[in-house]
């Protein structure tokens, strides 16, 4: 990750609002109204009227360039909320190319809002892939001692062994290695899942394991990467909390988000790699289920932040400036 920081006393990161339909706003509103750390600066980017059936105290909030009606349903999937949290991912984007902020932090979006606005994208990741003319790039999953890169997202899991290839694995265990210095790690420690039980047991359950995942294993070791396995999933984790390694490169959504969320659920961070951008993210969605009723917690969004700062202050340490 080649990512510029801005010099400044005080790091500045900027949260985007999320889908405002859904429980983006009230998070945001939590986080100021019980937040007492001083040791850096917080700007919003999102609409105001989204925030006012929660603000209790007073917070900067900066928006984007949205003329379209101001009124967002609470709960439901909806044309202008995608449009208006899409818009302000792109203005958080712009602060950071324009270095006026260091770091984006950002609240959910819903898939489906921002669709039937007009984004042909998956999700977050792909638009910042997109605004920042990047490629490579892999989700990790950030728990307390458990954190998880992905070679494959959201794919359906009779996709999944088509969706695994050397190329992937490769890339993901790359940019897990690349991001050790960003955790204070100098030579991370990354030890990668097999995909089938027991890691194939030798190609009696599989061979994903021994054509497609040691090689690729074996080409990042030569190139110098600290990286062993593969390893059953069923007892990678258990060695992982007792400090067995850094990072864990995983084949599939649920094989990563797991454990991770066993850990750490509701202070999980979703973290996106190889892009010219710090981003973090919270490790949940729109909620709509419950937005507006007071009851969602921002303590995902805390941690998000936390791990945002704690990443722009490591790269600053290192002198990637």
């Amino acid at each position: 990750m080649n990512v510029k920081v801005l010099i400044m006393k005080r790091n500045k990161i900027v949260i985007t609002m999320g889908d405002p339909s859904g429980i983006g706003p009230e998070i945001i509103c939590k986080f100021f109204e019980n937040n007492h750390r001083k040791d850096y600066d917080i700007i919003v980017a999102g609409i105001k009227e989204a925030f006012l059936p929660y603000k209790k105290v007073d917070f900067d909030i900066i928006e984007p360039d949205f003329k379209d009606e101001r009124l967002f349903p609470i709960g439901k999937i909806d044309k202008n909320s995608g449009k208006a949290a899409m818009l302000s991912v792109e203005l958080a984007v712009k602060m950071i190319q324009e270095g006026k902020a260091d770091a984006i932090v950002t609240a959910p979006i819903n898939k489906k809002s921002i669709q039937i606005a007009g984004y042909p994208f998956p999700g977050h990741t792909e638009y910042l892939g997109y605004l920042t003319n990047s490629k490579n790039y892999s989700m990790m999953l950030i728990g307390d001692r458990i954190k998880t890169v992905l070679v494959t997202t959201h794919t359906a899991i009779k996709n999944v062994t088509s969706q695994i290839t050397m190329e992937k694995i490769i890339n993901s265990i790359v940019n897990a290695s690349n991001t050790g210095s960003f955790f204070g790690y100098k030579d991370p420690h990354i030890a990668v899942c097999g995909l089938n039980p027991h890691a194939g047991d030798n190609g009696a359950i599989g061979d994903e394991e021994e054509r497609i995942i040691t090689p690729a294993i074996q080409h990042c070791r030569e190139k110098g990467i600290n990286v062993t396995g593969p390893y059953p999933a069923d007892t990678l984790f258990a060695k992982m909390l007792n400090g067995f390694c850094h990072f864990a490169v995983v084949m599939y959504h649920d094989q990563g988000l797991i454990p991770v969320k066993m850990e750490s659920f509701g202070n999980a961070v979703n973290v996106t790699l190889n892009l010219p951008i710090i981003r973090t993210s919270v490790d949940h969605g729109t909620a709509f289920d419950i937005a507006g009723k007071g009851l969602a917690s921002e303590g995902s969004l805390r941690r998000a932040v936390e791990i945002a700062n704690l990443m722009v202050e490591n790269v600053k340490s290192i002198g990637n400036i």
